[in-house]
């Protein structure tokens, strides 16, 4: 009882404290109304921190500074615990079960959350890391896995090939296969020297020279910005660290829409790639299955209220809590149902070919965050049937573009050697939609369609059979460009 009074005049103090800090904030910044709001967002946010150091440590004070550092449980209900003695012994087999379920989750997955570096050097590989600023002052990271010679411990000259992820990934998704299934480590075991890129707004890519992460301005972007901005910057970053003057490139869903748009709004850039390899690159989305899109597209792909005060808005957050609850549920004893329930909205109801034993990993590191506006883009493109750059509304296109519509891409200017994967059963990427982009595309060097039937968006990262099927054709292939060219 004594230590429950000491809890609640802290709690008291706290929370005079943090209004008073917040009220002076909210005076200079925003209306009157909203001031309750915030300072109560506040106070709870101290109440939910006192709750998880009353969990974590039953018998041992500390100052309030120290309590706000500690670290809150996974699930903390809709309601602060009474600190009485009929509560106590419930939170303490509550407690209990948390850190069964915590110390299950080290036991079976030690890569997860794991930093890039430290995750290729445990598979074997060496790795470094780059950074890059872009001309709008985004700093990317770059994460290389180089050929070294084993004696003399020098850097190998090697054809280079870079790799790009999809829509709210990172370049973790290359690795998720493990040491000897995963493209990257195929590659570098082909004689390559491996680049994983990253887009602006993932857990790699979040600063910027002028601008933090709370600003509307930092999330005001889509994969437009990332085509002329960040893939330009870090294409142009490894040819100079490399002296290469081209190289390979391979992205999948949004990492394909990337590539269209730099070598469609600056076609000089096709000089520097020997060969484009795009798995269910996302550009036409007017046939998508995707319920998201059905659903929610005619809202946020047109301009209105709501789309355009979601423009500066972060879709996912990469908070490490957030990150850890998402792979709770991916437990090797839980039913695998419950963790691709979540993968629904995003890759659709037909996992079979989803290998499962992959999902703990795969939740851990996506979403690896964004913003909203890279949806809504997408959203533009299945409202208009067409593949354009952002609608800004009349008034707003006519100041980006001088003409009251966005302009379409110029597709026709895409003259890199590009190869597509694509399957019968996408949810994000209809085939039909794939055969429109083919038919704007000018040099298209081949054509693989997954012969599964119910092959899905997802697989073609972190499906069954994913290596024999897609992996090793795409090390094939550009052997034979590199033995062409000897």
């Amino acid at each position: 009882m004594v230590r429950a009074a000491a809890v609640r005049r802290a709690i008291r103090r706290l929370s005079f404290k943090w209004a008073n800090i917040n009220t002076r904030r909210l005076w200079a910044s925003k209306p009157m109304p909203h001031m309750h709001t915030c300072t109560h967002y506040i106070c709870v946010h101290t109440y939910v921190h006192i709750y998880a150091f009353w969990q974590v440590s039953a018998s041992t004070w500390a100052r309030p500074g120290h309590i706000l550092n500690k670290q809150p449980p996974f699930s903390l209900g809709n309601r602060l615990l009474q600190f009485s003695e009929k509560n106590k012994t419930a939170t303490d087999d509550n407690n209990a079960t948390k850190n069964h379920v915590a110390a299950t989750v080290r036991a079976n997955k030690k890569n997860w959350l794991k930093k890039k570096v430290r995750r290729i050097q445990n598979d074997g590989y060496n790795v470094e890391r780059h950074s890059v600023t872009t001309k709008d002052g985004y700093v990317l990271t770059l994460h290389r896995i180089p050929q070294v010679d084993p004696e003399l411990g020098s850097l190998l000259r090697r054809p280079v090939v870079f790799l790009l992820s999809g829509l709210y990934a990172s370049s973790d998704v290359w690795l998720l296969n493990g040491r000897e299934d995963s493209l990257a480590y195929l590659l570098w075991r082909a004689g390559y020297d491996v680049w994983l890129g990253n887009n602006r707004g993932n857990i790699y890519c979040r600063k910027n020279m002028w601008r933090n992460t709370t600003e509307r301005e930092f999330w005001d972007f889509s994969w437009h910005e990332m085509g002329v901005y960040d893939l330009p910057a870090q294409v142009d970053y490894v040819l100079r660290t490399t002296g290469q003057k081209a190289m390979h490139f391979v992205g999948i869903s949004q990492g394909g829409t990337v590539f269209l748009v730099l070598n469609s709004m600056m076609p000089q850039y096709n000089a520097v790639f020997k060969s484009a390899t795009l798995l269910a690159p996302v550009a036409y989305v007017s046939n998508t299955k995707s319920g998201l899109a059905k659903v929610i597209g005619p809202v946020l792909g047109t301009r209105n209220y709501v789309s355009k005060m979601l423009e500066g808005v972060e879709m996912f957050s990469t908070n490490k809590f957030f990150k850890k609850f998402l792979s709770m549920t991916c437990l090797e004893n839980e039913k695998p149902l419950v963790c691709i329930s979540r993968l629904w909205p995003a890759v659709g109801y037909d996992t079979r070919f989803l290998n499962k034993t992959l999902l703990p990993d795969l939740m851990a590191n996506f979403p690896a965050g964004g913003s909203v506006k890279q949806l809504m883009h997408y959203f533009q493109g299945y409202v208009s049937t067409r593949f354009r750059q952002y609608d800004y509304g009349p008034e707003r296109n006519w100041l980006h573009y001088q003409q009251l519509e966005p302009p379409e891409y110029a597709l026709e200017n895409v003259s890199t050697p590009v190869t597509v994967f694509f399957s019968e059963n996408d949810y994000i990427v209809a085939p039909a939609d794939i055969w429109r982009l083919l038919t704007r595309l000018p040099n298209v060097e081949a054509v693989y369609k997954v012969p599964w039937k119910r092959w899905n968006h997802f697989d073609f990262i972190c499906g069954l059979g994913v290596r024999e099927y897609i992996f090793d054709n795409i090390v094939l292939s550009m052997n034979r460009y590199e033995q062409r060219r000897r």
